[in-house]
């Protein structure tokens, strides 16, 4: 016991020493002097400009894609409902009006906030207002629409040109754009504002890739079904690997058409 409560002491000393280090600050200027040389405000600065950047062209190309809804009088085609009265319509406030002045109120009211294409003005069609068929040539043009690579926009695409043009085109993207760039490509930043490889030809679909044809599969490291056939993932939408024991990746359903 008498050990021990020697062998105490010194490190009671020590522990002690190193608490009036903390409170009178003996070390503090070291440590601040360790943390000033590591850390750049400017830097920092530069990460932010950089988010703020990715946020924004994020922000554009979800907008671009997330269409207008069309008017529900276009896509209900409430003419045929109108001609279903054969005659005034009763409101509850006592007044009567005729078909053709609800028409044309109606119509006003379409051509002030509707005046384009359905879609949002995104398609080529063009509503009707006598048609029941709306919905279906909406529904077959929106489902058909392809995204096109041109529309995944590089930060350097999206600070010089607004991909949002439907139904009212945005032509000005900002002068913040501007002030972003000039911090993020100030001398000593060692960067350049935009170098993203977007590898468009490994990973595009493959009615995108020119020729036609699957990239080449990248190994996973096992073997199919604890065999002897390497497995690979295909990188290309639209490509699937053949399973051999010399993989390649073919258009998804073959195993002989536009392989890598």
């Amino acid at each position: 016991m008498v050990l021990s409560t020697l062998c105490l002491k010194p490190f009671r000393k020590v522990f002690a020493a190193a608490v009036l280090l903390c409170i009178t600050g003996v070390a503090a200027p070291a440590v601040a002097s360790a943390i000033d040389t590591a850390c750049d405000a400017n830097f920092m600065t530069r990460l932010r400009e950089r988010a703020w950047g990715e946020a924004q062209r994020e922000m554009m190309t979800n907008q671009q894609m997330i269409w207008k809804p069309d008017s529900v009088f276009h896509l209900g085609c409430y003419e045929n409902f109108l001609n279903g009265f054969n005659g005034a319509i009763g409101f509850y406030n006592n007044k009567n009006y005729v078909q053709t002045t609800v028409k044309n109120n109606v119509n006003t009211y379409l051509n002030a906030n509707f005046n384009h294409n359905l879609g949002g003005g995104n398609l080529s069609n063009s509503p009707s207002t006598s048609s029941c068929g709306d919905i279906k040539k909406l529904w077959e043009a929106a489902e058909c629409r392809n995204l096109t690579l041109g529309e995944l926009q590089s930060l350097g695409d999206a600070s010089s040109t607004d991909p949002r043009k439907q139904p009212k085109s945005c032509s000005n993207t900002g002068a913040s754009w501007t002030a972003s760039k000039d911090v993020i490509t100030k001398a000593g930043a060692n960067t350049t504002y935009d170098a993203m490889n977007l590898f468009t030809n490994v990973t595009a679909p493959l009615s995108e890739t020119s020729p036609v044809k699957c990239s080449a599969g990248i190994p996973t490291g096992v073997m199919l079904g604890g065999g002897s056939n390497p497995e690979v993932v295909c990188p290309n939408p639209g490509c699937s690997p053949t399973g051999t024991a010399t993989p390649k990746c073919c258009k998804s359903g073959t195993t002989s058409s536009n392989c890598s």
